[in-house]
């Protein structure tokens, strides 16, 4: 879900502002839907920059973010989200998704998330 963090920098950004942009990928383990109101996954665990941005299809944007296995051993993910800032963990959540069911990684398993946002 597009949260009304991004609605709001969206916005800004259009207005002329130099509003900063997602660039960081935030991943957790808290449950519950995503509400627009949000600003924060429920509880964060890790975050990483951005591996790479795809902007070549008309209106569409893919975000890549990468772990490796030891980043992951022994957690659970079953939420993440688009934040603007690698530092601090709350009020520049751009986006939620979450699971119905979490993963557990054992330390044998990576994780790439790729998120695609299209504007209609």
């Amino acid at each position: 879900m597009i949260l009304n963090w991004a609605k709001t920098r969206t916005a800004l950004f259009l207005a002329g502002s130099n509003t900063t942009y997602p660039s960081f990928t935030m991943i957790g383990s808290g449950s519950g839907a995503a509400i627009a109101t949000q600003t924060t996954l429920i509880e964060p665990w890790d975050r990483q920059e951005v591996t790479a941005t795809n902007g070549s299809s008309a209106y569409k944007i893919k975000w890549t973010t990468d772990w490796n296995s030891v980043e992951l051993s022994g957690n659970q993910l079953s939420e993440w989200g688009m934040c603007i800032s690698g530092a601090g963990t709350t009020g520049s959540m751009w986006s939620r998704t979450t699971m119905p069911s979490p993963i557990t990684f054992d330390g044998t398993t990576e994780l790439r998330i790729e998120e695609t946002w299209e504007v209609f």
